[in-house]
């Protein structure tokens, strides 16, 4: 349980210092560095997470085929999601479109050729490694499948809220509630690397969300 209280803190420190706007340093760090700071942070965590499951790594990386459809078939579900949910919250709510367009934002600190492999081959992996494959995977044999799935989904949606924006915390436990439960019925994380690398990277880079 320690470890676990250890790996959580660490994570909402890293969440803190990328996404909020005080003090002055994390204001930076969100407004230039911010990729350099999330591929940092997600290494440091996925690095941890090894560190403290090397026991386990058969089990979370067991790998089928059937798994390579079905990350991608929920990328692609959760990318036609995306683009409902801010079509819809933008026709019903005016006010919310700075806040989507605040997510963006960090786009604009480097060429999408280096933000896309960043995406795509570390920073969703590493998060699904820690959130999932350390976070998940240690409050569910603490508390059950269900009660450590939804813990798990509260504390992932919650680091977010440093950046004070309720649309990105709205996505946050969405997508957390998502991935979630991919890793609940499937028991590997293969399925939801898969998922999250590619609907992070079409959403960020490929295929940004355009609305009115």
């Amino acid at each position: 349980m320690k470890i676990l209280i250890v790996g959580v803190c660490l994570a909402a420190f890293f969440w803190f210092m990328m996404f909020s706007t005080f003090p002055n340093l994390a204001n930076v760090i969100h407004t230039t560095y911010f990729w350099y700071a999330m591929t940092f942070s997600t290494i440091s965590l996925s690095i941890f997470s090894f560190k403290f499951q090397k026991n386990k790594l058969n089990e979370l990386f067991r790998f089928e085929w059937k798994f390579v459809g079905i990350g991608i078939g929920h990328a692609i579900f959760l990318y036609a999601l995306s683009n409902f949910g801010v079509y819809l919250m933008t026709e019903v709510f005016t006010s919310v479109r700075p806040q989507i367009e605040a997510i963006y934002q960090t786009r604009t600190q480097h060429s999408p050729m280096l933000i896309a492999p960043l995406l795509f081959f570390i920073i969703a992996p590493a998060e699904e490694i820690f959130w999932r494959g350390f976070v998940q995977n240690r409050l569910m044999g603490l508390y059950g499948a269900m009660q450590g799935t939804i813990i798990a989904i509260i504390l992932y949606a919650g680091v977010h809220i440093w950046a004070m924006n309720p649309m990105l915390l709205i996505a946050a436990t969405v997508l957390g509630v998502h991935w979630g439960f991919v890793y609940k019925r499937f028991g590997s994380l293969v399925p939801g690397i898969i998922s999250h690398a590619l609907w992070d990277t079409a959403i960020f880079v490929l295929l940004p969300i355009k609305f009115s």
